[in-house]
């Protein structure tokens, strides 16, 4: 990349007083030729009156050199006027150079702008590849723990509730050896897309790794609310869905841990969200909340 910054302030300095004195010097140079033209009007005006009158030869003397200094003043202002026309010149060249300085730093600038905006756009392109899941792009767990993280701050701070879902593919690993990975990835995209039609904007569904998922949701009002959720999500999973001849009824298991009765640390509400899912495998409902399945 080009640069001219520094060759550009060499330039600068001082050509506008430069130009002022060449300006200055210009208009002198017109108030001689004025004053001389003048001069010479009188010179011409003795010279008319002695064709016609007799004019003292002192006069006539006077007048002539009063030519000869008009002539040395027209003269000197031919010789300034070149002077300050070269200077001009100089200018106006030394003016070109800047502006074809300034041109190439503009130039510069647009280069920096366009190579800062490549270098963020394959930074966000990066962190964003980073924090998503490759199969589903749902957030992965770095992503769902800043999440969570940020949500347990608010939920402190403004006395809220808010809610770990953990969610479970029931047999997955048998779906996969019986009908392959292509199906087991269609059974992963179907689960992701049918829990983000089952949540709010503002939560965050997470594949949390394999066949786990989870969920969180905020400013969560009543548990029964939640529960209510957690079981509207098994029906829309359970949902048959045909991939390439193979009729298939997804079934999920989840666990619901809430902030701050089952735990105020992220730790803490994982693991009792796990708890809870691995004791739903066994209900009708396929949903527990934590604390039901500890006073069970």
């Amino acid at each position: 990349m080009k640069s001219k910054s520094k060759n550009l302030k060499k330039t600068v300095p001082g050509k506008n007083a430069s130009l002022e004195r060449v300006i200055n010097r210009n208009e002198k140079i017109k108030e001689t030729v004025k004053e001389a033209a003048n001069e010479l009007t009188s010179v011409n005006e003795v010279l008319k009156q002695g064709k016609e009158v007799k004019i003292p030869v002192q006069i006539i003397k006077e007048a002539i050199t009063q030519n000869k200094e008009v002539e040395y003043k027209v003269a000197k202002a031919a010789d300034d006027l070149h002077q300050v026309n070269t200077e001009l010149a100089k200018e106006v060249a030394e003016r070109i150079v800047i502006e074809t300085e300034l041109s190439d730093v503009k130039d510069d600038l647009a280069d920096v702008r366009e190579e800062l905006s490549e270098s963020i756009a394959k930074e966000e392109k990066s962190r964003n590849i980073a924090i998503h899941d490759a199969l589903t792009g749902l957030p992965n767990r770095v992503l769902f723990e800043e999440h969570l993280d940020h949500g347990l701050i608010q939920a402190k701070r403004h006395g809220w509730k808010l809610a770990v879902l953990f969610i479970d593919i029931d047999n997955f690993k048998s779906i996969n050896d019986s009908h392959g990975h292509d199906l087991g990835d269609k059974v992963l995209l179907t689960v992701a897309d049918r829990l983000q039609s089952a949540t709010r904007s503002e939560d965050t569904v997470s594949r949390w790794g394999g066949d786990e998922f989870v969920c969180l949701l905020l400013e969560v009002k009543q548990e029964a609310d939640v529960a209510r959720l957690a079981e509207l999500m098994v029906k829309r999973i359970s949902e048959t869905f045909e991939f390439k001849g193979v009729v298939l009824s997804i079934r999920v298991s989840i666990g619901i841990a809430i902030y701050p009765a089952d735990g105020e640390t992220a730790d803490i509400l994982f693991k009792n969200a796990d708890k809870a899912m691995y004791k739903a495998k066994g209900t009708q409902r396929r949903v527990v909340l934590f604390h039901d399945s500890v006073s069970d």
